[in-house]
């Protein structure tokens, strides 16, 4: 789905009409899925946790400027792709904190400087949980220059600069709460 966008909105560039843009929220889990409601009104569906941490995921898409985004569950179980870390995040409903993922290509067709831009980018990361923002900012600046269109850099350079006018939290555990649906 996120290729057949993806060559619309080339075929829309070529003909100067306005992109259009799609988000995929992924997770893996137990669910009902069947047949729910009365006699008066039914509709084949599924309902669960599950179900919700996924359609949450959907709307985190726009936040971080990607068109899917993957649990930490459904990652586990497609081990043939390479992943970029998104961030941790707890989302409306949940308290415990998700790691978030966006698929980057199948694990053996990835090139040279997108495996030199995910180890630099999990570096950015276990600074950025360290709260040692002067080594965030060194690491964004090389981020920048190995994808500089990346909104994701855009993004954690400005939570760095507002993190950095905080004081240390021993308690943080580096994720990022959202209270919307």
């Amino acid at each position: 789905m996120a290729n057949a966008v993806r060559k619309i909105n080339e075929e829309h560039r070529a003909k100067d009409l306005p992109e259009i843009g799609v988000g995929v929220g992924l997770n893996t889990g137990m669910m009902c899925v069947g047949d729910m409601g009365s006699e008066v009104r039914r509709s084949y569906t599924v309902i669960g946790d599950a179900v919700n941490l996924g359609s949450r995921l959907e709307g985190l898409s726009k936040a971080y400027g990607v068109d899917i985004v993957v649990s930490e569950s459904t990652r586990a179980m497609a081990k043939q792709f390479a992943w970029q870390e998104l961030d941790r995040v707890r989302v409306k409903g949940k308290e415990q904190a998700v790691a978030i993922f966006w698929p980057l290509a199948p694990a053996d067709r990835l090139e040279k400087q997108q495996q030199d831009e995910l180890k630099t980018w999990a570096a950015f990361l276990k600074a950025y949980r360290a709260q040692d923002w002067d080594q965030c900012d060194v690491l964004l600046v090389n981020l920048q220059r190995l994808n500089p269109k990346k909104y994701l850099y855009e993004l954690y350079s400005e939570r760095v600069a507002s993190m950095r006018l905080l004081p240390f939290d021993p308690e943080w555990d580096g994720a990022t709460n959202f209270e919307t649906k």
